[in-house]
């Protein structure tokens, strides 16, 4: 079972590269992405964690199957998964997108906790058929807590840096294998301001910008399906069109 990162606690702000010489193997590391609400412009910002967990050695499970992604979600051991804070990561409330083959399917959906918080989240599962009917096993899932942060100053030109650090750190295991197609370069984000519709990143568009409604707000989904380029995700040239 590949190590769960976890968005994905409510979004302690670090500087990213200390938490990157600072994480252990990932292996053995999870991977908050906390949402902080800025003032200025009453936008998510998004800041990283990697916090050390301890766990003891033991085989990597069978996958556990269910007739479905969200029963798939809820047989498996949800704490491993999501953690104590946030077991409610589990229950599907609104089904965002889905990607699916014959192989392999990616289900992005919001978690609600209450009327004021809840969580981004993307689960990948293995597919297998029984009796000509699929079934699914949940592989990793990560997810972005947002609502109940903190308030803090941010200039518009320091939000668009946390948000490119956000798609910068995305060939870290795990968020670089939620994609279904094998070779295909899957790059997304989600939770983000209505200025995503102008992204380029490596000078192409978005392949979907799927917008919906979050707590009254207007929050945008987007993803790559294959994005082209041979540089690593942390040197990708990413701007906003005026």
């Amino acid at each position: 079972m590949k190590k769960i990162i976890k968005y994905i606690g409510l979004f302690i702000l670090v500087m990213l590269g200390q938490f990157i010489i600072l994480a252990i193997p990932f292996a053995f590391s999870t991977l908050k992405i906390k949402s902080v609400e800025g003032s200025a412009d009453n936008s998510q910002h998004i800041a990283f964690e990697f916090k050390a967990k301890d766990m003891p050695t033991f085989e990597e499970p069978a996958p556990i199957y269910a007739d479905t992604k969200e029963a798939a979600l809820v047989v498996v051991n949800q704490k491993i998964y999501f953690g104590e804070e946030y077991l409610y990561a589990s229950k599907v409330s609104d089904i965002i997108k889905i990607f699916e083959n014959d192989d392999y399917a990616t289900m992005v959906y919001f978690s609600k906790k209450n009327s004021k918080e809840g969580a981004l989240v993307i689960a990948k599962f293995k597919i297998k058929i029984v009796e000509d009917k699929k079934q699914y096993a949940l592989l990793t899932a990560i997810f972005q807590g947002y609502g109940n942060s903190k308030r803090i100053k941010e200039t518009p030109e320091g939000h668009f840096d946390i948000f490119c650090q956000a798609i910068q750190v995305l060939d870290l295991p795990d968020l670089k294998d939620l994609g279904i197609t094998e070779g295909n370069r899957f790059i997304f984000g989600g939770l983000d301001p209505e200025y995503v519709k102008r992204l380029k990143i490596e000078g192409q568009s978005p392949t979907e910008i799927i917008e919906y409604t979050l707590y009254g707000e207007k929050r945008y989904f987007w993803y790559y399906e294959n994005l082209i380029s041979d540089k690593p995700s942390s040197q990708f040239d990413i701007e906003v069109e005026n």
